[in-house]
């Protein structure tokens, strides 16, 4: 047929074209007019003469025209047994979508019953098909006011149950996996996704058209898939290999996510927890923004809510245990490992706060999983590097973008103390390490066997030189994933280091290697350290501290941790460890609590709540003060070589203490300590200071050891911050002690002078405002002292009595101060 290679050029080889493909049915057959007319149609408007001519408006006779022969090409094929070509669908599309074309209710029946033929049995005619139909509102009149002809609807009723009895056998599974992200795209009216299916389907740009697709719509919904249906065949979908930011379209993990969302795997009983796992594995990086929501929506769908009793069963311990085994610092894993700890997070942190419910009211799906979600365990939890994950997270930060909001938000909720500080990023930074992070160069600088025997060595007080210079080599040109490889031998070399024999400049190494392994899994690193030292034979005796683990020193935090090896307190080395172990558990201790407190006060009144978070906050301030109180007692250690360095650890400690609670302070001095450390604790924690403003309740006090101990404080306070606010607080202890001796001078007021006698005569120094009233003080002080000598019975009584050693006291105080003018 000459006129078929003919290219249209011109409205009149147009009107040639259509006039031989319409008119000459005897001479062109079906197959070349369908051909033919495809090839015209498939070429854009912008550049194919044809397609401009037959969609104006002028030409509309010669749009009809074509669309009476394939009317007719139709009728003569419309036979149950016949079998047309895809092609034919493919040609309805590519008319049905011109904007000018205008059917008749006859043509309209015969087209949509040519597309909902059960004679299509192959995968891509009934896609065609399928896609066909809903790409073109044109093929039916107007379906916003949910009208259409009762023979157009049973064809489509009769359509979409064919497609859905077909779709059983897994022959159809391509077309299954269609109807299914259909379904979604209607549900979710998300037009834009469908428009780009149905276009990968027809081979041709389709335009959003959803929103005239009403009546549709609702028969496909009920008729060709139902919620059941979608559920049991998106369980068995294909997952996306190589899933990363770079994969485009709309995915397979897209339709789940939002099947999760909606708790239809849960609600028909479909496990979808393997789909979940073998797409995990699959994850790359970049990650890709949609593996958020997945696993938001699914640890959501695995905790069961009063609004919804059904859940998905959660992936089981044994798969993370294989994700976290082996090389902690494998780049390879580093994607799934990211991924499976946000999951872990946000699962637990979810179950940890839903609403506690009866166990007898929860129903599983699943017949043969009837227990209800359960924490993952200690162990799995103290295999995790999170704070390492962490840091990569913050350093590759385009890589894991999409995932890293959703890690950060559920560990500010639910494990804040894991979050790395700016010493641990600094951990990783050196000329090392590749990407900031790690380098992927795997030999040790030291072999392991030999650092080892070095070690040995060493315990018996031989060869420190050897085994300081393996060290000074690690910290040197290691990187923390190299120095990691030691993990356990810088352990064990922490507990025989308490020996006082090893060099100071070698224990100071081996801090600076454990506190590298802080920025990298900091629950195992504190765990076996603190277990470690509480085995020793120097700490105090723990029970049962084999079977002890993370959650019971958690509970019994601070004070178990002061049970370890009691050299640790004169070591500054050591302390300092400790002193970072102690921060770890108050902090996670505090989590703890506040995690309880969240879940329980869903089931609590407002005043119940209320209460129950007075008590925390009483419960975490003891906690402080008894952290507070031993550390004071610690700078009294005179038994120690580096008591001043050791005082400025503890000092520093406890100046963070009073910083993170206001109240800690005052706490602290109303419990009182020997009054010698009161230098220590003014001169070395700066944020004592704000203790000049409760010296007026120590002093009005009745209790004699605390008016003694007000005395002694604002001096030391006064000597360092002389502002107004100090000195108004001598006006106060003139008062007190002008009012003491109005009254009857008793033991009490003899007991007073003697303590702060050497503070008054400070202050006359220091305040020259109240220098005179305070030697006015003494003096009255020293007589009563004198004349009250005399109610003893002999002379050697009152030569040793309390009033004697007064008189004596203020006698040589007052000759020692300046005369004043």
């Amino acid at each position: 047929m000459q006129f078929l290679s003919i290219k249209v050029e011109s409205e009149e080889t147009a009107r040639k074209f259509i006039c031989s493909l319409c008119y000459s049915t005897d001479v062109l057959s079906d197959e070349p007019f369908v051909d033919s007319l495809i090839a015209e149609l498939s070429v854009p408007a912008a550049t194919s003469e044809f397609v401009s001519f037959i969609t104006k408006s002028t030409n509309k006779s010669a749009l009809k025209a074509l669309c009476g022969r394939l009317s007719l090409m139709i009728d003569r094929n419309l036979d149950p047994i016949a079998e047309l070509d895809w092609r034919v669908g493919l040609l309805i599309s590519l008319l049905a979508s011109i904007p000018t074309l205008r059917l008749s209710t006859d043509e309209s029946r015969k087209w949509i019953a040519f597309l909902a033929k059960p004679t299509f049995v192959d995968n891509i005619s009934l896609k065609t098909s399928l896609a066909t139909i809903l790409a073109c509102p044109h093929l039916m009149p107007d379906q916003t006011s949910f009208k259409i002809d009762d023979h157009m609807e049973r064809s489509l009723v009769g359509f979409f149950k064919h497609i859905h009895s077909l779709i059983q056998s897994s022959e159809y599974s391509s077309l299954s996996n269609m109807m299914i992200l259909i379904y979604v795209h209607l549900i979710t009216d998300n037009g834009a996704d469908l428009a780009a299916l149905l276009s990968s389907v027809l081979g041709r740009k389709v335009p959003k058209t959803l929103h005239k697709q009403s009546l549709v719509k609702s028969l496909y919904i009920a008729h060709a898939l139902l919620e059941q249906d979608v559920a049991q065949k998106a369980a068995s979908i294909s997952i996306t290999r190589d899933l990363c930011a770079h994969s485009s379209g709309y995915l397979p993990v897209h339709c789940i996510a939002h099947l999760l969302n909606w708790q239809s795997f849960s609600k028909y009983g479909t496990p979808i927890e393997q789909w979940i796992k073998a797409q995990l594995k699959e994850c790359r990086v970049p990650v890709h923004p949609i593996i958020s929501t997945l696993l938001e929506n699914f640890t959501s769908s695995c905790i069961p809510t009063d609004e919804n009793v059904h859940f998905n069963k959660s992936i089981d311990e044994s798969f993370f245990e294989e994700i976290f085994c082996g090389d902690m610092f494998d780049e390879s894993r580093l994607p799934m490992r990211l991924i499976a700890l946000t999951y872990l997070i946000a699962f637990t942190y979810k179950l940890d706060t839903q609403q506690q419910r009866d166990p007898h009211q929860i129903t599983c799906t699943q017949s043969h999983r009837s227990a209800p979600p359960k924490a993952y365990s200690q162990q799995l939890w103290k295999s995790i590097p999170i704070r390492y994950l962490l840091i990569v997270a913050d350093q590759r930060y385009n890589d894991f973008q999409h995932i890293r909001p959703m890690l950060l938000r559920y560990v500010v909720l639910s494990m804040p103390h894991l979050l790395p500080e700016q010493d641990h990023f600094d951990a990783f930074r050196s000329a090392h390490q590749k990407d900031g992070v790690v380098s992927r160069h795997r030999t040790p600088f030291f072999p392991i066997d030999e650092f080892a025997q070095v070690l040995e060595e060493a315990s018996a007080c031989h060869n420190f030189c050897r085994l300081s210079k393996a060290l000074s080599v690690l910290l040197e040109r290691a990187t923390v994933e190299q120095q990691f490889r030691y993990y356990e031998l810088i352990l064990r070399a922490m507990v025989l280091s308490l020996d006082g024999g090893w060099p100071r400049a070698l224990v100071d190494k081996l801090q600076l290697a454990w506190e590298r392994f802080d920025s990298v899994i900091p629950r195992r690193l504190h765990e076996d350290t603190i277990r470690l030292w509480l085995s020793s034979a120097h700490a105090a005796q723990v029970g049962r501290l084999d079977q002890r683990d993370n959650a019971f020193l958690v509970a019994h935090t601070p004070l178990v941790l002061f049970r370890v090896d009691s050299r640790i307190f004169r070591s500054p080395s050591h302390l300092r460890c400790f002193c970072r172990s102690l921060t770890f558990y108050l902090a996670a201790s505090r989590d703890v609590n506040t995690l309880q407190l969240a879940r329980s006060s869903l089931n609590s009144s407002k005043g119940e709540t209320e209460e129950k978070e007075a008590l925390l906050r009483s419960f975490g301030g003891t906690q402080r003060l008894a952290v507070v109180q031993t550390f004071i007692e610690l700078c009294d250690c005179a038994d120690s070589d580096d008591l001043e360095e050791i005082r400025q650890i503890l000092s520093s400690q406890i100046h963070q203490l009073f910083i993170a609670d206001t109240h800690l302070p005052k706490l602290v001095h109303f419990n009182m300590y020997p009054l010698r450390l009161i230098p220590v604790i003014v001169r070395r924690v700066p944020s004592a200071h704000v203790l000049i403003n409760s010296i007026s309740e120590l002093i009005t006090g009745g209790n004699l050891e605390r008016r003694i101990f007000a005395v002694v404080l604002i001096t030391e306070l006064l000597e360092l911050y002389k502002i107004p606010s100090a000195f108004s607080a001598l006006s106060l202890i003139s008062d007190m002690l002008d009012a003491m001796m109005v009254s009857i001078v008793t033991d009490e007021f003899i007991v007073l002078m003697l303590n702060v006698v050497p503070s008054l005569a400070r202050l006359i120094l220091l305040s020259p405002f109240h220098a005179e009233h305070f030697l006015a003080i003494l003096e009255r002080t020293r007589k009563l002292a004198f004349s009250r000598m005399a109610v003893y019975s002999s002379l050697s009584q009152a030569r040793t009595s309390p009033e004697q050693r007064l008189f004596e006291l203020i006698s040589r105080t007052t000759e020692d101060l300046p005369k004043l003018p």
